[in-house]
């Protein structure tokens, strides 16, 4: 009785009515955790906590069902931990001392990505990257740090308040490499006092650091992405052709046992 219980429950789970309604509260959760950021008065303040109450009452309710359905193996699915945890920080008190952990309330909104597949996909694909990522990240700095020590050396004396030190100079070369006001704010000021050579070695900043650099992460988050489908499909055929000789191997032996009992 219990066991059939327990396959009750998890097919109740894994049906998209159930995960369509836990899908609603999440993001009404989302939402009302937003205007909780609002001044209401003492009414409207209680109404937000009765209606935050509520959902984290139904997210502990998923939880437990979940728990109580798939055993172990719902700690074996990373989805499933991430949940349990956003979950579980927002069951923490949010007095005295634990007053800071209220905030984290607003870690529930990241439960869509475990309900969407597309934003799993990205979250997934941008965990695999990590390593390519860092690897890119890491080389970026060492250019950067370069052309810092360069710019610090060259540019102290004309431009004190952008290269004035190591670390003015780093933060200055970060604002040139997202191209935000990089040309009025910084460069033509340096060309006036310089010399027209600044210029150049600012485009080739530019050249080697946005137009390479962060391409190369776009394509390498681009690539893990298609890799990652590329996986999820040929799982996906694997299963299924692994069905089909489940099922040819059934209406062979149908048709052997048809036979012999003519």
């Amino acid at each position: 009785m219990t066991e059939n219980a327990r396959t009750r429950i998890r097919t109740l789970v894994e049906s998209d009515r159930f995960n369509n309604i836990v899908f609603g509260a999440i993001l009404a959760s989302s939402i009302a955790i937003g205007f909780e950021t609002y001044e209401w008065g003492p009414r409207g303040d209680t109404f937000l906590e009765r209606i935050d109450g509520l959902f984290l009452t139904i997210f502990v309710l998923e939880i437990l069902l979940r728990v109580y359905a798939m055993g172990f193996d719902f700690f074996r699915d990373p989805w499933c931990v991430f949940d349990f945890l956003v979950v579980g920080i927002a069951l923490i008190p949010a007095r005295d001392f634990f007053a800071v952990f209220r905030v984290f309330r607003v870690l529930r909104a990241f439960r869509l990505v475990s309900r969407i597949p597309e934003l799993k996909l990205v979250a997934e694909s941008l965990i695999f990257s990590v390593r390519g990522l860092s690897a890119v990240a890491t080389l970026l700095f060492v250019v950067t740090y370069v052309f810092a020590v360069l710019s610090t050396v060259l540019f102290q004396s004309g431009s004190p308040e952008y290269f004035g030190s190591l670390g003015r100079s780093l933060f200055s070369l970060f604002q040139v490499m997202t191209l935000e006001s990089w040309s009025n704010g910084i460069v033509r000021e340096l060309i006036e006092s310089e010399g027209w050579w600044v210029a150049i070695y600012f485009v080739m900043f530019i050249f080697m650091t946005t137009f390479t650099f962060l391409n190369m992460f776009v394509a390498i988050f681009t690539n893990t992405v298609v890799a990652l489908e590329a996986d999820s499909e040929e799982g996906m055929n694997t299963e299924l052709r692994r069905l089909q000789a489940k099922m040819d191997a059934l209406l062979e032996h149908l048709r052997v046992e048809f036979r012999e009992e003519e």
